[in-house]
């Protein structure tokens, strides 16, 4: 949801060509991933490469690990949903491929709700990863990841989204890999209250009713 509105941004407020990556960490989530493609279709980016970094040997997280339960929102444990430094890795294989066509900008959609329990959400980890990266590059350069949304709730992405008009029935954020969405997750849960938060049902479905009152 959130990259999805990234992507529609950049498309309102860039000029330059959008190449979009996506990473197959083998999530449990995959389906993510197919709709990740059609949403660079319809976004027409120039081009779209998909990354893949086995995330899942390394284990200990719900997201890469199947016999792991993931929790419910009500059971207040996002934290076990971390796969550690995941942002990370996406970012420098995004960084990888950046090099690869000469380009120096990165965008990425952390927003402000993820923090609390992801640290690597946060923009000051983004300052930092920058620089490495730029002392890491093969050449001198100036790589810079651009984070538009680190400041706004997810309600306020959404809203940005909805003036956009991002196709959120192609989007998928349910941490279970399900759809319908089970509506009971974090992920899940986060996502309805900033559609409720806008006054607008969200158009994906759930295998739960939503009061979207």
């Amino acid at each position: 949801m959130d990259s999805a509105t990234c992507l529609w941004w950049m498309r309102a407020n860039l000029t330059a060509d959008v190449h979009a990556v996506c990473i197959d960490y083998h999530q449990r989530h995959r389906i993510e991933l197919e709709y990740a493609a059609v949403l660079a279709q319809q976004a027409t980016v120039a081009t779209h490469t998909v990354l893949e970094i086995d995330l899942a040997s390394i284990g200990g997280s719900p997201l890469t690990d199947d016999n792991i339960d993931v929790p419910s929102a009500s059971e207040d444990q996002q934290s076990v949903t971390v796969v550690p430094y995941r942002n990370l890795l996406f970012v420098a294989a995004a960084a990888a491929r950046a090099q690869s066509l000469e380009i120096d900008d990165i965008y990425i959609a952390p927003v402000r709700d993820d923090s609390a329990a992801y640290r690597d959400c946060r923009r000051e980890f983004y300052d930092s990863l920058e620089q490495t990266l730029r002392l890491g590059a093969p050449a001198d350069g100036r790589i810079t990841i651009h984070t538009p949304f680190v400041d706004m709730w997810k309600r306020d992405v959404i809203r940005i989204g909805l003036e956009l008009g991002v196709p959120y029935e192609m989007t998928h954020t349910c941490y279970s890999g399900r759809r319908p969405a089970c509506g009971i997750c974090d992920a899940c849960v986060e996502r309805i209250d900033a559609f409720r938060a806008n006054g607008v049902a969200d158009p994906l479905d759930y295998e739960i009713d939503i009061d979207w009152a």
